[in-house]
């Protein structure tokens, strides 16, 4: 992977968070917490689980660079369903305001942990997330490489912000956002 497709990853990256933050801003205070996305799940809790999808990833990629990772960090990929459940309840006393606050930074120190490594980030390979040690043929499993599970995440991110705009009724202009974004010199 070249040097320009690992910052068209980051890129793609903060302009899907800043759709997510654009489309969050819209509903109205009193539709936050109602249970009218799919799944019967609300605002806050989509967002939550996207939170700490942003927080584990961090975490992964720091500790990974050092050394194994412990057992808590290889957890969430076995059990997704338990990790968002847990993220859900984790952060729902955090007021609205605050929770679209740290999604905004969680993805400024996301976008650090990946440039802070150097180079090459987007095809370091994770073998401590591999399903199993080993592949079919015998060879060790080099587990998943950061730019893929960036790229997951960031899916799995606009498959929530449709939902956003199709339960919500909103849209968000990309050209608009990247505007102010410039001038608040983000």
């Amino acid at each position: 992977m070249t040097a320009s497709d690992s910052l068209e990853i980051i890129q793609s990256v903060r302009e899907r968070r800043l759709i997510t933050l654009g489309l969050a801003d819209q509903v109205a205070e009193e539709r936050w917490r109602e249970a009218i996305l799919p799944g019967g799940r609300t605002a806050h809790a989509m967002l939550a689980h996207l939170l700490a999808w942003d927080e584990w990833l961090t975490a992964v990629l720091e500790l990974s660079a050092l050394r194994p990772l412990p057992e808590k960090l290889k957890q969430p990929l076995r059990d997704v369903d338990a990790f968002n459940g847990r993220s859900i309840v984790r952060f729902d006393g955090l007021p609205r305001q605050d929770l679209l606050m740290g999604l905004q930074g969680a993805s400024v120190r996301l976008v650090s942990a990946l440039t802070a490594s150097g180079g090459g980030w987007a095809s370091r390979r994770i073998p401590d997330l591999a399903p199993s040690r080993t592949r079919p043929d015998g060879q060790p499993s080099r587990g998943p490489s950061v730019g893929g599970l960036l790229r997951t995440l960031r899916e799995h991110e606009r498959e929530h912000d449709e939902e956003f705009s199709a339960v919500f009724g909103v849209t968000v202009d990309l050209e608009q956002l990247r505007e102010q974004a410039r001038e608040r010199g983000g």
